[in-house]
Parts: structure tokens; C-alpha cells; sequence
């Protein structure tokens, strides 16, 4: 069953100025975008980003298809050398302003064309966003502490998840990975350092803007934990016998890294919940691209799901990793 605390179906096709594009490593940039309006989204949420300049619709015309040869098309959506799908993108951050007008933050690792096209954007541009889409995380009243771990791209939801949560009082600690130092999403700013024995700490500023200690692994040990994060949330959690009372584990990252979580907390009885990343094309259940296998009440056990329509959050006990 999908985690299904808070969320929203009033998404929509919003036009966005870019408000900042601001490099973090070497391959993560942190895009602020402004718009005039945006529907209510909660963390675990995201948007589906046009990377391309958007321009007005043209009147759709045939093609001809010579025989023995294939068309040569001319309209400039095709020809573009431009991403032609929307991209998905984790909601990082979000900021209601007093004169009514909203600021969302994605936060984007340069991978391909259409995140190359990302990278190029200015102050004053514009980008179409299609959101909020999908179901967010749950956020328990009875827990009164919370676990995030994150791993590279999966970082950003944790961010913006980590104040929410801080907003409602919880005891607050975070764990992101990554493969090394130069390619944490993260700016290392703050009162302490990161511990090589994965001891959360303020030493993230975006975590640490609102009181949350972050543990940081990197694979190469150039940063904080030599390992992946999973050993160290593992560690802190051998020294919280009540952990299974009191705590709520989320996650997002590489596949791998959610199934150890997952299993992890399954093992000690605590409640966890996954944020996972399929590639998508639509982002609403259109395409049918981003299936997943999860437990079901039925005679085979088991049912497909849309981690875009149905997800990207699920509870960890739900979730068959094959």
C-alpha cells in the first residue's frame, strides 16, 4: 500500500521564472524557480520539468513518409536538439511568499541533454513545470523522532521533508551519501564537521538552517563515513533500543541503498518509508513506464504499481525488490 498521509491533485502546467541556478558541486546545480501560482504540494512530491524552451503550441500538420526512406521532419519541437520529454525532479524546498507568488527548489545533477539544458538557464528565463505530482511522505504524530537518509539525487526530498518535520517539533537527524566529497549536493557550513564515525553533526547547511545533525558517508572516505549510508544509519540505530517506539526512517537514493534501509528497519520493526525513482514520461500514469512490484491481498501476492500515480512514497514492508 502506498503511503498516503498528505496529498494533493490540484497539479497543473505552471510557467516559471528562474530565480537562481546555483552550482552546489561538480555536478549538482540548485534551481530556484518563482511562479505566480503553484498548487499545495508536500515533501515526497515532484514536478515534471520541460528542458527546453517553451514556445506556443504549433498547429499539428502530417508528415510525409517517402516510401523506401524515412520522413524528414521540420517542426521545431522535433528538430530542436532538446530533451523532447518532461524530466522528473523531487521537490527540495518550497516557500509561500506574502504577495501570494510561490518559489519551489529542484535540485539537478547534470547527466544528460536535458539537465545539460539546465545547466545553461539564467536569472530571468523560463521553464515550464508540470506539478505537484504523486503522493508525499506521512508524517506520524505518535513518532516523535524521524531518521532521513538520502543518497545523491535522493538527497533534495530529504531536505525539504527535514523541515517540515523540524516545523512539527521532531527530533530530527539526517544521513546522505555519496560516491565522494566533490559530488555531495550539500554546502558544508556549519558548527562541526562531518564525522568519520558517522556521527550526525551540524555540518550541512541546509539541514543544519533548521537544527537537524546530518551523518555524511561517501564511498571513498574523502568525506565524513568511509562506506555507504546504510552503515552508518545502522550504526546509530544500534544505539536506540527503543528505536521501533519512537522513530520514522524515510529514504530516497539508488535502488541498492533503499533495499538495505528498507530491510533494515523491516528487521527491527521500524516503520520506514520509500521514496523510489523510476524513469518516467508522463509522471501521471499515462505512460505506464514506471511500474513497480509490490505485496498484495490477491492469489499471486503481489500487484503493480505506479510509482508516479501511486508513489513515489510506499512503506518499506510493501515494496518486493526482485
Amino acid at each position: 500500500m502506498a503511503a498516503t498521509g498528505e496529498t494533493t491533485r490540484r497539479r497543473g502546467t505552471f510557467l516559471a521564472e528562474v530565480l537562481a541556478n546555483d552550482k552546489l558541486c561538480e555536478e549538482h546545480y540548485l534551481l530556484r524557480l518563482g511562479l505566480e501560482r503553484f498548487g499545495p504540494s508536500v515533501p515526497g512530491q515532484f514536478v515534471q520539468v520541460q528542458c527546453r524552451r517553451p514556445v506556443p503550441h504549433a498547429p499539428s500538420r502530417a508528415i510525409a513518409w517517402p516510401e523506401g526512406r524515412l520522413p524528414a521532419p521540420t517542426q521545431p519541437d522535433l528538430v530542436r536538439p532538446e530533451a523532447l520529454l518532461r524530466r522528473p525532479f523531487s521537490l527540495a524546498g518550497r516557500r509561500d511568499r506574502a504577495d501570494g507568488r510561490v518559489e519551489i527548489e529542484i535540485l539537478h545533477r547534470v547527466v544528460g541533454s536535458g539537465t545539460t539544458w539546465l545547466e545553461g538557464l539564467a536569472p530571468g528565463e523560463r521553464v515550464s513545470v508540470l506539478g505537484p505530482l504523486g503522493n508525499g511522505f506521512t508524517i506520524r504524530g505518535d513518532r516523535p523522532a524521524a531518521a532521513l537518509v538520502g543518497g545523491g539525487v535522493g538527497i533534495p526530498p530529504m531536505i525539504y521533508l527535514g523541515e517540515a518535520l523540524s516545523a512539527r517539533g521532531k527530533d530530527v537527524k539526517a544521513f546522505c551519501g555519496t560516491r565522494s566529497e566533490h559530488l555531495l549536493p550539500l554546502r558544508l557550513s556549519g558548527p562541526a564537521e562531518a564525522s568519520a564515525l558517522g556521527t550526525p553533526a551540524l555540518c550541512a547547511a541546509e539541514f543544519a538552517a533548521h537544527g537537524i545533525e546530518t551523518a555524511i558517508a561517501t564511498d571513498d572516505g574523502s568525506l565524513g563515513w568511509k562506506g555507504f549510508v546504510p552503515g552508518a544509519l545502522e550504526r546509530w540505530l544500534g544505539e536506540r533500543p527503543r528505536a521501533a517506539e519512537e522513530l520514522v526512517v524515510y529514504a530516497c537514493g539508488p535502488e541498492a541503498m533503499m533495499r538495505s534501509v528498507g530491510r533494515m528497519c523491516i528487521e527491527r520493526g521500524i516503520d520506514c518509508q520509500l521514496a523510489l525513482e523510476r524513469h518516467m514520461g508522463c509522471g501521471m500514469g499515462t505512460c505506464q513506464s514506471c511500474v513497480f512490484k509490490m505485496r498484495a491481498d490477491n492469489e499471486q501476492g503481489w500487484v503493480y504499481r505506479l510509482v508516479c500515480a501511486d508513489g513515489p512514497v510506499f512503506d518499506a514492508r510493501d515494496v518486493i525488490w526482485d
